[in-house]
């Protein structure tokens, strides 16, 4: 089963967002959100699956996934 954990935007370059998960790091693909006309900025909580940004979500809601999942 795969969990959807929400990472936090650091960085954004081109179709691309570094995202912070707990005390790790990646790059995820955000051009399918902004087909979706999501306005994505720094500082934005996404779901991702296999490296795409599919759900941008609330900071109230990532706070509480994070405490579900410790």
């Amino acid at each position: 089963m795969c969990i959807g954990a929400p990472g936090k935007i650091i960085l954004i370059k081109n179709k691309k967002a570094k995202v912070r998960q707990k005390n790790h790091c990646h790059w995820l693909d955000i051009s399918f959100l902004e087909k979706k006309s999501k306005k994505i900025k720094k500082g934005d909580y996404l779901i991702s699956y296999q490296g795409i940004a599919v759900n941008k979500v609330p900071k109230k809601e990532a706070k509480e996934i994070y405490k579900l999942l410790d």
